[in-house]
């Protein structure tokens, strides 16, 4: 589901959907000049659909657009200021509209059909979407006809309210509006408190979502609750339609506070309480910020117009503060700092700080901003208690779960990292909430109106600001918890509901932002309470003062201040663009570059929590009023939870993912971006635009448990958080539990990352890049245990995380030598009888659990992970730098490696890279494998490469022992490996060793081995799943190397290990979020249920007939409605750097490995290229002539990752390869894809290019055949063994057709939307002087001689 909702309006067939810019065809067709140009002007349907705050279509039965409507936060009239059009409305109309409830329509249109019916749809649609919005408006200028408004039925129908300006003079008026209201399009239903006489209605209401109410309590509980207890604290309120109750909604006063605190974080929010006069002293008194800030303004000390100097402030006394501050200098303020400098501060900086905020990712423990912020803002001002009874800060700022990462436990000594647990906080206050224990509405009634009933209940409870509601967390979100804000529960707390609260004035006040004065400076100390919001503190005065390069805006509910802003200008737009995927959110070519405020960058936002049902309408008018059309924020990965650099909004914004190609080339077009790139820290980038924020969040509260951090994990998490979802979905209940948390370290080795093969995804840069600790909850810890009765697993140190969906995405790593030897053990003493099968529970026994866990000795290295490769360098750096400070021969220390896997080579690459002596290396290759089921293939199955590798090998001097197999090994007193056993099938080979590498055994984790099987899943060389990935569990699912089909699919050939891991984890990702999406809707043609019930098929194949014909049509409908595993279609790769520099490159076909020369060997399996210069390249095409597999070896030092994306296109795409290599005149592939013509094909929006070209319709032409349609069609008329002649004169006549001019301008249009990864392509400013050069230029008039040349040499 994509962020377009889909509202059907009527029975005809007719919808609205969100525009995109594939309209503006379709929108400019049907646009009547003569009705929209003297009011709306001449507009560019691309710029509003991209600019607009909302674009809407209709579309009718058939999809065809029908009608289109572009509103914006402000009227379009260019002498108004849109940032100051709600006084210029006020002035001129007498009108008090607010930018939160009023939108301005800036364009319109539709067919003649749909005139009498658009307009009102379209009113109702976007009411629908912001249930907040009260006024739509439209601007008529006096050029306008009067008569323009006959067209529309609407406007007669519903009387629309016309008002003309309020002119002194009594002059002609030279424009006037039109209002449409949403009480006359969206009628609210009638809210009244129940009587006894709706039980009925209430009871079916209530029935249909619960029945075990009506069970348990009978059919009358709700007239027993009216009628008989009226002194109960109860109050149910219902929504009338037509004298009967179609919503209900029950109050209760009586909450349990206690058991809430305890199990939620309600600290923000006082504990739910009113605060006591003694509270809110206390809180003045310990606010240091309010002191220093705030009372100097309040006291009249500062002149407005007086510039600060540190005279005027107070000395800043640390004692004054309960917490300890000791601080290093950052290296930036609040955002990315790209030129790796910074401004001097003022004189007076050592006042907000000595010591600059430092870098938390030094420390043991992160410094989550629940530990560092604890606020509370029950003790405003006391001026109004109305206005500033409203929650702070929460002291979790996204609203995400604790960070329990890895990157922070340097010790490496504990499983999880530990937080301090804070000491419950008495609130002494009245009760200030109440909560809503029943709601239900009748199911033709809309969602949306459940609104009402809220605002209806805070009415009612005039005496309590909160309200509160808990859902269980397995149920799917609904519109009410919109204008909720969620809490997350207190660290180490499990619970089965999720808590949303609301606050009064966030329901039923109004809300206005504007730019930060000086006096509002008493409110902001508010919001910063904590010492570490000085320098935010600073800024704000700075920016009101001095009116630097900063903007600074404020949040106002009434006459409260719930929230500051503050902005700046961005720098290096084209590295965002080209680092992140923001051109998916933001078409570029709308955007002008000399528009000063295109873009802006958040420095720092505080809200409070509570209104974060208004954070994106925030974001809105912060740009309405700085004229940005969209806003980014930057953070560091190291300084991700510095408390200055804090965003409240993030979790309303739309994470960035780093781009999937990398830049490598030697344009100098792309050398500043590729230069950034290598020297920038890491760092996470947040994007929203104006259009985004229209689109509502929908929460879901699930509990997904996410258990290894595989590539598969990482594939899955980064399209249920991160996919094209993510504007509108967000998941605040996912925990991941590895052991060592996200697969990076806190300080990153580029040695440690050269012994594994390379993955994109999987580097250091790209993890850091990734906001993952804002949105999982990270946890180290190896699984011991599943209960799937309670639904929870525990981790090696005791701790216990409880699911609704558990996935198994664990893989197989490299394990000890005694891998499962006592589980083995055991099952051969059972199996002789020395032990019995089952063992007696009434007669107590010692633990009959074989112990697992195995030690290894500190010089004995398993590496399967960066942690535990920067362990074993350092261990090698240690032992070479204690030979060379001893004057030890040489010869004194041996470094074994043992195994015959891609991991053993790359540790051989490393060592020599470290400067180890090449002959104090030992590598033992245990090939061909002991095992005979094995097959007995090379691992690079390809002759010139193990030939090369070989002697590159052989001229190191390494020393190399091939078919000797692990034996054991000998320690001394330290426990240390001293001596190594390798045993062939004719010799035992004795080594003296000082460290070993050990990549033999591979396997699943024992401990993860034994917590599968004990809890009763299938297991079956692998945890057995289904098609869909799903366990005979429903709630637990599994996918990866360590998983395995059921035997009914017949499907061991097709198991998920023989493809490409992150392919699967973005197939699982795709279908749990769409079972998790409450707007996703089931595609209505699928053959079987998801719950599928295998026994039925079973037993159609089983049961007997005597009709063979009969059985033989029962069999084949059993085998077209049985459902089919996943197809995947990614290739297998294999990327690293082997000995001696030699960089290499495998892509192959998915599906089990086939040897490369039996292959070959078939006459029928294509062609086979290679080229020898600046390495080996081999290239082979299938019969179709598409690539199908590609091997690169070279010592060159250019990266090789983008060859992959070769694969699986045609060689006809590739600048006609198979011809050029055909009639040598091309002999060096490397040459020939790193040229400038190829890069497009790297591009991450490759798929996207030939995906959409092949939907083109002929230029000029909306009813037209696409160009798939074309060549289908001409390949259905022509012979398959027609001659070259005419195979030329079909290429001659298409290049003629429309589809041609169609394909050259998209393609254009694509190259100037991607113009910052592309520079070296035709822009759309060069397409004439191409043109031209075209037809006089000698150069092309040869080249394409050329081309037919070679053509007739083929064919």
């Amino acid at each position: 589901m994509s962020i377009f909702f889909d509202f059907n309006v009527r029975s005809s067939g007719r919808r609205f959907r969100r525009a995109v810019d594939g309209d503006k065809s379709d929108i400019e067709c049907i646009i009547n000049r003569e009705h929209t140009d003297r009011l709306f002007g001449t507009p560019n349907i691309g710029s509003l659909i991209e600019l607009s705050t909302l674009s809407i279509c209709m579309i009718d039965g058939s999809k065809e657009v029908t009608g289109f409507m572009a509103l914006r936060d402000h009227p379009n009239i260019a002498g108004v200021d849109p940032a100051d059009w709600e006084v210029w409305i006020r002035n001129m109309f007498q009108k008090y509209y607010l930018s939160r409830n009023t939108l301005f329509i800036h364009f319109m249109c539709c067919t003649d059909a749909v005139t009498d019916v658009f307009l009102e749809e379209a009113f109702v649609t976007v009411f629908r979407n912001d249930i907040y919005l009260l006024n739509i408006v439209i601007v008529v200028p006096q050029r306008c006809p009067d008569g323009w408004t006959a067209r529309y039925k609407t406007f007669k129908r519903h009387n629309i309210q016309k008002s003309y300006e309020k002119l002194n003079g009594g002059g002609e008026s030279s424009f006037y509006i039109y209002t449409a209201m949403r009480k006359d399009f969206c009628p609210q239903l009638k809210i009244r408190r129940a009587v006894e006489e709706d039980n009925d209605d209430i009871v079916e209401i209530l029935g249909k979502s619960c029945p075990a109410l009506q069970e348990l309590y009978g059919n009358y509980y709700i007239s027993e609750i009216i009628g008989r207890h009226p002194e109960t604290d109860r109050r149910i309120i219902v929504a009338d339609y037509q004298d009967k109750a179609v919503g209900v909604m029950c109050l209760n006063t009586k909450i349990n506070y206690d058991t809430l605190q305890k199990t939620y974080e309600l600290g923000p929010y006082h504990g739910l309480r009113k605060a006591s006069p003694l509270e809110k002293e206390n809180y003045k008194r310990t606010n240091v910020l309010l002191n220093t800030f705030g009372t100097p303004i309040m006291l009249g000390k500062w002149d407005p117009f007086k510039v600060l100097s540190t005279h005027d402030f107070k000395p800043f006394d640390e004692k004054q503060s309960k917490t300890k501050i000791s601080h290093k200098r950052g290296k930036g303020l609040s955002k990315v700092n790209f030129d790796c400098q910074h401004d001097a501060r003022d004189s007076f900086d050592h006042i907000f700080y000595k010591q600059t905020s430092e870098d938390y990712s030094e420390k043991d423990v992160s410094p989550s901003p629940s530990v560092v912020i604890d606020p509370s803002v029950a003790n405003l001002l006391d001026v109004d208690p109305f206005d500033y009874e409203i929650v702070n800060i929460d002291n979790i700022l996204l609203n995400v779960p604790e960070v329990l990462s890895s990157e922070f436990d340097l010790l490496g000594k504990s499983s999880v990292v530990k937080l301090e647990e804070e000491e419950l906080v008495t609130y002494s206050g009245e009760p200030n909430a109440f909560m809503i224990e029943l709601f239900g509405l009748r199911e033709d009634i809309d969602d949306r109106q459940s609104f009402y009933l809220l605002e209806a209940a805070f009415e009612i409870m005039k005496a309590y600001d909160y309200c509160v509601i808990r859902v269980p967390c397995k149920e799917k979100s609904f519109h009410l918890l919109e204008h909720f804000c969620f809490v997350p529960t207190r660290s180490k707390i499990n619970s089965q509901y999720a808590l949303y609260i609301a606050h009064r004035n966030s329901v039923l006040s109004k809300l206005r932002v504007r730019k930060a004065e000086l006096i509002d400076i008493p409110q902001i100390t508010q919001l910063l309470r904590s010492l570490e919001g000085r320098e935010t503190l600073w800024t704000v005065e700075n920016t009101i003062l001095r009116k630097n390069q900063l903007q600074c805006y404020v949040f106002i509910s009434g006459v409260s201040l719930i929230g500051v802003g503050i902005l700046e200008q961005s720098e290096q737009v084209d590295f965002i663009r080209a680092k992140y995927n923001l051109d998916s959110y933001r078409i570029n070519k709308y955007h002008t570059r000399d528009q000063y405020n295109d873009v802006l960058v958040l420095k720092s936002v505080i809200v409070y929590p509570v209104f974060e049902t208004h954070f994106r309408f925030f974001v809105r008018d912060m740009m309405r009023l700085s004229e940005a059309n969209s806003l980014l924020w930057l953070t560091a990965y190291r300084n991700k939870w510095v408390i200055h650099k804090a965003n409240s909004l993030a979790g309303s914004m739309i994470p960035l993912i780093p781009r999937k190609s990398e830049i490598d080339t030697p344009l100098p077009e792309l050398k500043r971006i590729r230069d950034l790139l290598n020297t920038v820290m890491p760092f996470s980038a947040w994007f929203i635009n104006k259009k985004l924020t229209s689109v509502p969040k929908v929460y879901v509260n699930t509990r997904i448990l996410l258990v290894g951090a595989s590539r598969t994990g990482i594939a899955f998490l980064n399209t249920l958080l991160f996919s094209d979802a993510c504007p509108y979905l967000f998941f605040n209940n996912v925990t991941l539990v590895s052991p060592v948390g996200l697969p990076y370290a806190r300080r990153h080795k580029s040695a440690s990352e050269t012994m594994f093969p390379k993955f994109h995804t999987n580097t250091d840069g790209y993890l850091k890049s990734v906001p993952y600790t804002y949105y999982v909850n990270v946890v180290q810890g190896t699984m011991t245990e599943i209960n799937k009765r309670d639904k929870y697993i525990t981790i090696s140190n005791g701790s216990k995380y409880y699911y609704d969906l558990l996935f198994l995405l664990i893989g197989k790593q490299y394990q000890h030598p005694d891998y499962l030897k006592p589980l083995l053990e055991r099952e051969k003493e059972i199996r002789s009888g020395d032990t019995p099968k089952y063992i007696r529970l009434d007669v107590p026994q010692p633990n009959p659990e074989p112990r697992i866990g195995h030690y290894t000795p500190s010089n004995v290295f398993i590496v399967n992970t960066i942690s535990d490769a920067n362990k074993a360098l350092n261990s090698v750096k240690h032992l070479t730098y204690q030979n060379k400070n001893c004057n030890r021969p040489r010869y004194a220390h041996n470094i074994i490696v043992y195994g015959a896997t891609l991991h053993a080579y790359c540790c051989l690459t490393t060592l020599l890279e470290m400067n180890v002596p090449p002959e104090n290396i030992i590598f033992i290759e245990p090939f061909p494998p002991d095992d005979p089921q094995k097959p007995r293939v090379s691992l690079f199955c390809n002759v010139n490469v193990d030939k090369s590798v070989f002697e590159m090998i052989n001229n190191l001097k390494i020393n190399v022992y091939r078919s000797y197999y692990f034996l054991r090994w000998y320690t001394d007193g330290e426990d240390l490996v001293t001596y190594v056993d390798f045993l062939s099938h004719f010799q035992l080979l004795r080594l003296k060793c000082s460290i070993l590498f050990y990549y033999g055994t591979i396997g699943l984790n024992e401990q993860a081995f034994i917590a599968v099987n004990k809890s009763g899943m299938a297991y079956d060389d692998g945890i057995l799943i289904d098609h869909e990935f799903r366990t005979e569990d429903p709630s637990i699912y599994a996918a990866g190397p360590a998983t395995k089909y059921r035997r009914r699919y017949y499907a061991d050939n097709m198991r998920l290990k023989y493809y490409d891991a992150y392919e699967i984890g973005t197939k699982l990702g795709y279908q749990i979020k769409n079972k998790l999406d409450p707007l996703f809707k089931e595609p209505e043609n699928i053959k079987y249920s998801k719950q599928t019930n295998f026994d039925d098929f079973r037993e159609v194949t089983e049961s007997t007939s005597v009709d063979t014909e009969a059985k033989s049509i029962s069999n084949s409908e059993y085998l077209e409605d049985f459902p089919k595993i996943p197809a995947f279609k990614k290739p297998s790769v294999s990327y690293c750097v082997l000995p001696g520099g030699l960089q290499y490159l495998e892509v192959r076909s998915p599906g089990k490995k086939i040897p490369h020369h039996y292959v070959q060997s078939l006459h029928y399996n294509g062609t086979v290229m290679e080229t020898f210069k600046g390495g080996y390249f081999k290239l082979h095409l299938t019969n179709d002539f598409i690539v199908d597999g590609i091997t690169c070896l070279t010592p060159e030092k250019f990266s090789l990752e983008n060859f992959q994306h070769i694969y699986g296109l045609s060689a006809t795409v590739l600048n006609n390869v198979h011809v050029r290599y055909t009639v040598k005149k091309l002999d060096d592939f490397y040459q020939f894809f790193r040229a400038p013509w190829a890069y497009f094909l790297y591009h991450d929006q490759k798929d996207e290019l030939f995906g959409m070209v092949k939907e083109l319709l002929p230029k000029g032409n909306s009813q037209g055949e696409t160009v798939e349609e074309a060549m289908r069609k001409v390949g259905e008329n022509v012979h398959q063994s027609f001659k070259s002649p005419t195979k030329l004169k079909i290429r001659s006549t298409f290049e003629k057709s429309p589809h041609v001019e169609a394909i050259t301008d998209y393609i254009i249009e694509w190259l100037s939307e991607n113009d910052v990864l592309l520079p070296m392509y035709l822009q759309p400013f060069q397409t004439s002087q191409y043109d031209y050069d075209l037809k006089q230029n000698p150069a092309f008039r040869n080249r394409r001689n050329t081309i037919v040349k070679m053509m007739s040499k083929i064919f």
